[in-house]
């Protein structure tokens, strides 16, 4: 009885084992499988886990349509959102990059009070805790900004009219403002275009150039105050409208990326002639309406880039 009791005892731990070996192989199969998908682009992974990396800092193009919205993610993970896209769209972009636990914007920065750039930004400042907002401080009778203003002033948030000399540093990155060249508070624009900000963001060696919709008029400005345009990414003005980019300005930029933030649209952007004066700088051409979200990662050093639809990488 003894012996048999024992064997039935050995037989019972033997088919544990062999359950337990064939379920750690399933899972592994599986683990394999997901990854594969992943690869292959047939399951969307949640970004959150594309910015675990600590000390890397992260550019993110958003691809909301046709407008702008960029979201930097600091190594110390502060939130920096340039623009916000024409729509509530921006919500569910910024959800794939930001834990629904911390849903906070450190800082906001609206370039001018076009549509296509303020819109979603007033659905966020309903939505997020935003510490503190950036804009050009112009008069604008859109419904959209007057609501922006009205949020800011509301919820009692920190904000700063920006303008030509204004540097900023967040963790090790920094904020210098190249562009308008005076205050302008109160003052109205035929044209908001004119009023862009521009903006140099630098994280040890790397220079991001943010352009908003700026026009070549402000870009002969920018040429003749002999500031210094020279970046690693250029984010091109105006969607690639052919009322921007002009061949000097791009020469005195020489970024190693430009990247084209467009959505479909009626306007033709981005323009062919746009286009033959990036490929003339010999700049790697990046637009989201053909890539989706377009991401940069870098320690300071170099950059690494990666694409919703198509996974590159590149060093400097």
């Amino acid at each position: 009885m003894t012996f048999k009791s024992a064997n039935t005892k050995k037989f019972r731990l033997i088919d544990w084992l062999i359950v337990g070996v064939a379920g750690l192989l399933v899972f592994n199969l599986a683990f394999l499988i997901y990854f594969y998908l992943i690869e292959k682009n047939e399951i969307q992974v949640q970004a959150p886990v594309l910015v675990t990396q600590k000390n890397n800092l992260k550019i993110i193009f958003l691809d909301i349509g046709q407008g702008d919205a960029i979201l930097i993610q600091t190594e110390d993970n502060k939130n920096i959102l340039i623009d916000g896209g024409p729509d509530k769209g921006i919500i569910y972009k910024l959800d794939q990059y930001i834990p629904f636990y911390q849903r906070q914007i450190d800082l906001m920065i609206l370039t001018h009070p076009d549509p296509d750039h303020l819109n979603g930004l007033v659905e966020v400042l309903k939505r997020y805790q935003v510490e503190r907002v950036f804009y050009n401080g112009v008069e604008d009778s859109d419904l959209s900004y007057k609501e922006f203003l009205r949020e800011i002033e509301e919820k009692k948030i920190k904000n700063e009219i920006v303008w030509f000399g204004k540097n900023f540093e967040f963790g090790n990155g920094k904020i210098e403002v190249l562009y308008p060249f005076e205050n302008l508070s109160g003052k109205n624009f035929k044209n908001d275009n004119e009023a862009s900000i521009v903006f140099k963001f630098i994280y040890g060696k790397i220079d991001i150039l943010f352009t908003g919709d700026v026009t070549q008029n402000v870009e002969k400005k920018l040429i003749a105050k002999g500031i210094d345009l020279s970046a690693n990414v250029l984010k091109v003005a105006h969607h690639g409208s052919k009322g921007s980019s002009g061949l000097e300005f791009l020469e005195r930029v020489r970024p190693i990326y430009s990247v084209i933030s467009v959505g479909q649209n009626k306007f033709g952007h981005p323009s062919l002639r746009v286009l033959k004066n990036l490929e003339k700088i010999k700049t790697k051409i990046l637009r989201t309406d053909q890539l989706g979200d377009i991401i940069f990662e870098t320690d300071g050093e170099g950059l690494k880039l990666k694409t919703k639809n198509e996974k590159r990488q590149g060093k400097i």
